[in-house]
């Protein structure tokens, strides 16, 4: 009955909500859609030539820094500046072989020419090959530069190739855009010479090509005085250069962009049609047309499917759940689509993912500890190590030193007493601390002036909470790895600072020893971030379970990282949040 209601409400809704708009938009649509589609095409289209007016002035710019690599050869710019001096075929070799150079360092570069103004010596590569000194006198082009004193670089209108020198007949015929280069003295820019640099003026039609996206469309890069540098296309080169936003002219939208490099302005400007701007407005009145008439046909069928549809994610929904009462955590599906259901149920499943790992981390972290405790009491109970703290308490006893006795049998049994208590999971920082430096003096009896320790630990963190036995571990690493038995107390060093960097409280361990390569450095990383149990003994235990039990504790929020210094040794940085004794009761 339920299933009859949805089917006859969803066709009525259906009918009505597509037979109305269908009609209405198929009329409107075109009118409305035309004005914004030809508003959002211009605006494409300024945005393409803001886009298309960055690539003119960086390639122009990086164009013009290729001369002044020849400042940086001393030998070139003496002879710029001095002329040829003694040996004028060493001169033309310096010469020559630079201007190569720069004909080689770029792919773009047809022809260049480099004319020195000392003694009017002239110098061209074209075709991988560089003239012999010539003398020639600074076209009209470049003597404009020359006089001009407020700007070094002038670029050229495109014109026909020509040739500086007599390399032979012209192999293709082509038009290039020159930049004119003026060398000038640096400490009293005195003009030194005039490097010309020819580049096909495909390339900028190249680079005009990029930003056209129809046959139709024009597209054109100028100078001020009627420079033309590149044109694309068949509309010509509007009279008025001066940059606007957009303009009209009869059917045809113009929009120039301008820019200023070295004092001199360029222009970079597209012609499109109108009917380039409108016609997804007639494509999409058309498709609004057809969709609408499939819609109607489609509306009953749509109905009784939908009906359909919306009645299994409400049963997968309920056999899920009944399946969670039973105590089985897992979801029977991936997705239940992308509607209001779909939403439910990646919800739904979200919720059930937390439960089952909150249930889950609950689980590792009790483990996890009373794994830890237990480890860590058989590292205390441990034959070798009581045997080794009762030989040297016994050796100082022998010796009548009684209150050192005494003092080294309380910190043993406070060790004892600190392991002892599996419940703890958190403890205060001031007890780790605690832990570690009864540890390591019981080290200090076995190892006399062996070793040098540095626990730097400011007194206000002392109250904030921490995981039971995160310290003395790494103390006990030091010891079992990097502690030298004949050493001295400058080779053997281990250092822990503690300090608070915003809400995270930062652990920094450092010992001494050997350099760790690389290699090993990773593979003791990614044990460490095994999700599998180390077997226990194996190396990197210790350091495993401290990584994760914060882990579990902090989850994201931690962080465990080895190092090595350049210096040597090794190095263990810890990060965590920064809880107080009150906020974590």
């Amino acid at each position: 009955m339920t299933v009859n209601s949805i089917r006859t409400k969803l066709t009525g809704m259906i009918a009505l909500t597509i037979l109305v708009p269908v009609i209405l938009a198929t009329i409107i649509s075109y009118w409305y859609v035309k004005d914004r589609e030809r508003e959002r095409g211009l605006q494409l289209t300024e945005w393409s030539l803001e886009r298309g007016t960055l690539q003119f002035e960086r390639y122009i710019s990086d164009l013009s820094r290729l001369p002044t690599s020849l400042y940086a050869n001393r030998d070139v710019l003496d002879i710029l500046e001095y002329g040829p001096g003694l040996s004028l075929e060493q001169t033309e070799l310096e010469v020559r072989r630079a201007l190569l150079g720069m004909y080689l360092s770029r792919e773009d570069v047809a022809q260049i020419q480099l004319l020195i103004l000392e003694d009017m010596d002239s110098f061209a590569a074209y075709k991988m090959k560089v003239s012999p000194r010539s003398k020639k006198q600074p076209s009209p082009i470049q003597q404009q530069l020359l006089e001009n004193k407020e700007s070094r670089v002038l670029l050229e209108a495109s014109h026909p190739l020509v040739p500086y020198h007599d390399f032979g007949p012209i192999l293709s015929e082509q038009e290039v855009v020159t930049l004119h280069f003026r060398l000038d003295k640096i400490e009293t820019d005195t003009p030194l010479a005039v490097l010309s640099i020819d580049i096909p003026e495909d390339v900028f039609v190249g680079q005009l090509a990029s930003l056209q996206n129809s046959p139709d469309e024009s597209l054109w890069f100028v100078g001020a005085g009627d420079q033309v540098f590149a044109h694309l296309g068949t509309e010509p080169i509007p009279e008025t250069l001066a940059p606007m936003s957009v303009s009209r002219d009869g059917k045809h939208h113009r929009i120039i962009k301008s820019f200023e490099f070295e004092n001199q302005a360029f222009y970079v400007g597209k012609s499109i049609p109108d009917r380039l701007l409108t016609e997804p407005a007639s494509r999409t009145s058309f498709i609004i047309f057809i969709v609408g008439i499939a819609s109607l046909v489609l509306a009953l069928i749509g109905a009784t499917y939908a009906s359909m549809r919306l009645t299994t994610p409400i049963r997968t929904l309920t056999s899920n759940i009944r399946r969670i009462e039973q105590g089985d955590m897992t979801v029977s599906f991936d997705s239940l689509g992308n509607d209001e259901f779909g939403v439910l149920g990646r919800q739904f499943k979200l919720m059930i993912e937390r439960i089952d790992d909150l249930i889950q981390r609950e689980y590792r972290l009790a483990l996890e500890n009373r794994t830890n405790e237990l480890r860590a009491l058989q590292a205390q109970t441990n034959p070798h190590f009581l045997f080794n703290a009762l030989q040297s308490i016994g050796t100082l006893a022998l010796k009548g030193d009684g209150k050192t006795v005494y003092r080294l049998i309380t910190q043993l049994s406070s060790m004892m007493r600190y392991t002892m208590h599996p419940d703890e999971s958190m403890v205060t920082l001031r007890r780790e601390v605690d832990h570690l430096q009864s540890y390591v003096r019981l080290q200090h009896v076995r190892f006399p002036d062996q070793f040098c320790i540095e626990i730097d630990v400011p007194e206000e963190l002392q109250t904030l909470v921490v995981p039971k036995m995160i310290l003395q571990p790494l103390a006990e690493n030091f010891f079992k790895h990097g502690f030298e038995r004949d050493g001295s107390s400058t080779a053997n060093r281990f250092s822990l600072r503690i300090r608070q960097i915003g809400p995270e409280l930062v652990v920094h361990c450092e010992n001494s020893g050997q350099k760790i390569p690389n290699n090993q450095l990773e593979a003791l990383q990614e044990r460490m971030e095994q999700t599998t149990e180390l077997r226990y003994g194996a190396e990197g235990t210790g350091l495993k379970n401290i990584r994760d039990r914060l882990m579990l504790n902090y989850k994201r929020e931690a962080e465990f990282m080895l190092a090595t210094p350049e210096t040597g040794g090794f190095r263990i940085v810890m990060r965590f949040p920064a809880v107080k004794e009150a906020d974590a009761s």
